[in-house]
C-alpha cells in the first residue's frame, strides 16, 4: 500500500534544549589543534606569544600570556594578569620557556587564588614541580600534548583543569 500523504505524519525532530552549561575547551600544546576551533586553542611552549594575546571561544575571551625568559616571573605576573583580566578575559594561559616551578613559585606568592589563571605551561626543569597552584594546573613543556579545561558558561569561570598525555 501506498502513503501519499505519510511525510506529514512524520514525529518533527526533537526540540533543541538550552545551550550546554559547561563548555570543554581543549589547549593544545605544540600541536596541530584537532577538533571544533571553538573548543580549541593552540600554544607553542617553544614560541610563546610575546605580550598578551586576546582570544575568544565559545563567549569565552581567553588571553594567553607569554612570560618572557629574562624577566622576573612574580613581577612580570603581578602586572600582566590583572591587565588582563581588566582587558576583560575570563581567563588567562600562562606560557613560558622559563621553569615551570618558578612559574609556579611566582604564582604561589601572588594572591593566586583571586587571579582567573586556570593553566601554566614552562619548560621542564631540575626543580620538582606541583602539578597545580590553587586551582590553577602547572605543565611542564613535553609532559603532555593536551590540556582540557571545563568552563561555566553562567559564571564563565573555570571548574576543572586535566592535563593529558
Amino acid at each position: 500500500m501506498l502513503c501519499l500523504g505519510c511525510s506529514r505524519h512524520e514525529t518533527p525532530p526533537a526540540p533543541q534544549g538550552p545551550k550546554k552549561p559547561r563548555v570543554d575547551l581543549t589547549v593544545w600544546l605544540d600541536g596541530e589543534p584537532q577538533g571544533d576551533p571553538q573548543t580549541t586553542l593552540a600554544i607553542s611552549t617553544k614560541a610563546p606569544p610575546k605580550g598578551r594575546e586576546m582570544l575568544e571561544r565559545s563567549q569565552l575571551k581567553l588571553a594567553v600570556l607569554g612570560v618572557p625568559a629574562d624577566v622576573d616571573a612574580q613581577t612580570f605576573l603581578e602586572k600582566a594578569v590583572p591587565e588582563a583580566e581588566a582587558a576583560g578575559a575570563n581567563a588567562t594561559v600562562v606560557v613560558s620557556t622559563k621553569c615551570a616551578a618558578d612559574l609556579a613559585r611566582a604564582i604561589e606568592k601572588k594572591i593566586y587564588v583571586y587571579w582567573r589563571v586556570p593553566l601554566v605551561v614552562g619548560a621542564s626543569c631540575d626543580g620538582q614541580v606541583k602539578p597545580t597552584v590553587g586551582s590553577a594546573a602547572v605543565v611542564e613543556a613535553g609532559k603532555a600534548s593536551r590540556v582540557r579545561i571545563v568552563f561555566d558558561r553562567h559564571t564563565q569561570a573555570f571548574l576543572k583543569v586535566d592535563p593529558i598525555p
